[in-house]
Parts: C-alpha cells; structure tokens; sequence
C-alpha cells in the first residue's frame, strides 16, 4: 500500500522508526523544526530518511516555525490552502493510498495544524479515492499494548536488534537529545519498544481536549509575560477559524 508519512515537525519519524522500514513511506515535512532559536533540524531527519532507503519530498517549501506562528496570527489562510492543494496533488500524482501523521492533541500549533491538513485532504479526495488515515501522539505519547488497540489500528513492536537500531538513531540526532532524553526519563527505553497509530474515523474534529485552553494556548500567555512572545496564538481567535476554513467547516 502507497503511504505518506507527513510529519510537522522534524524528528517525529524517531516515533516512526519501525514504521519508516516495514511501510516505505513517502515522506513529507510541514515545518524545517527551526525553533524559536531559528535552528533547523530537517537535514538531520533527511539523513535519517535516507539511510533507511527512503526519501523526502518537497511538494512545497517547507516552513519555519516563525513562519507557521506568524501566518496563523495573521489570519492568512491562504497559504495553508495552498498547502492542502499541493499535498492533494501530491497523494494524487503519486497514488497514495494510506495517510500518516501527527495527532491532534494542542500541544503545537504546527502538529496540529498537520493533522487539520490531512484530515481536509483525505475528506475532499473521498469521492475520488479510498485512503486510509491514521495518526500518531507525540507529547502525550499513548503508551499501548496490543489489548488496547482495534483491528484498525496499526501496532508495531520492535525486535532487539530493531530496538537497538532506532535507540542509536535517537542518541546520534544531537537536536533532539533534549527530547529524546525527556521520554528517557519520563517512560525509560522500553517506551520506543513501541510504535501505535490510530485509525483517524472524524476528520471535521479540531479540538479534543478538555482543557479550557489547548497547552499552546497556555505557554504562550506565559511567553508573552515573560517578554519572549509579542502576541500568544489562541484557539478560538486564531486557529479555529484556520481549522474551520481548512475543513470546510465556515
């Protein structure tokens, strides 16, 4: 089966890993994972696509981060939906037949705005083609086991080797050492033993949590207090009408 595997945000295919060798995914990034430090780490991931025998594609330029937080601020859907047209164009050219990525969790704007994306892509090619949709958390990863998924969903253990294989991918990809050291401590290394994607059934869904506000929401108030941010990107004022507008919802 042709898949795509669009990812916000580089470093996601480490949650990816076995995933990346059983499928052979295409593989698309939203975002270059520069930061707000202004830091790409896409190259790395490229290598890392590469040395699985895969490869990257560009059906667009991919954004930095300040680029996505700026867009959504400024209301400019436009270049959104252009992204939605091209990653269309792009499961069309290239006869996808199943979708992956991120979860809608509102954790980040980008992560989030990636799943509205393929969420809008896979509900207006419908009529055209069967394509199969599925995601994978990233902040609050759902640790598994294969009593708890359904037979739609895709569960993938790794094998001793494979497991040492992906830890080592993790430990040479210095701009996620912080994260990936952060699942270290939080789950230990049986956590990327582990890979689970979600049968996504509701593509109009854009908000999941029971939070009053997604955690983006949140951390930018706390940035703008503190002087990093000028404005904080909010759900009901910026990205709910980005979401509503990317799925037809207006």
């Amino acid at each position: 089966m042709k898949t795509l595997l669009f990812i916000g945000h580089p470093g996601h295919e480490l949650l990816a890993y076995k995933f990346l060798k059983d499928y052979k995914p295409h593989v698309v990034f939203l975002t270059t994972g520069s930061g707000n430090a202004d830091n790409p780490r896409i190259n790395g991931s490229v290598e890392l696509v590469e040395s699985l025998g895969l490869k990257t594609f560009y059906p667009f330029k991919p954004f930095t981060d300040r680029q996505i937080y700026d867009s959504i601020l400024s209301g400019d859907f436009e270049t959104f939906s252009n992204v939605k047209c091209l990653i269309k164009q792009f499961i069309l050219d290239h006869e996808i037949e199943r979708v992956v990525g991120d979860a809608l969790e509102g954790f980040n704007p980008s992560h989030d705005l990636c799943r509205y994306i393929i969420n809008a892509s896979v509900q207006e090619l419908s009529s055209i083609r069967d394509i199969s949709n599925y995601d994978f958390l990233q902040d609050e990863v759902f640790r598994n086991n294969k009593t708890e998924s359904v037979d739609t969903d895709i569960v993938l253990e790794l094998s001793s080797s494979e497991m040492e294989s992906k830890l080592e991918a993790c430990r040479i990809y210095s701009q996620l050492k912080f994260e990936v050291d952060r699942f270290f401590e939080k789950y230990g290394s049986d956590f990327f033993s582990l890979e689970y994607f979600r049968k996504v059934s509701d593509t109009q869904k854009i908000c999941n949590w029971k939070e009053k506000a997604p955690f983006y929401e949140t951390h930018g108030k706390k940035r703008v207090e503190e002087g990093v941010y000028k404005t904080a990107l909010l759900f009901e004022d910026h990205m709910k009408p980005l979401a509503n507008h990317l799925l037809s919802l207006e």
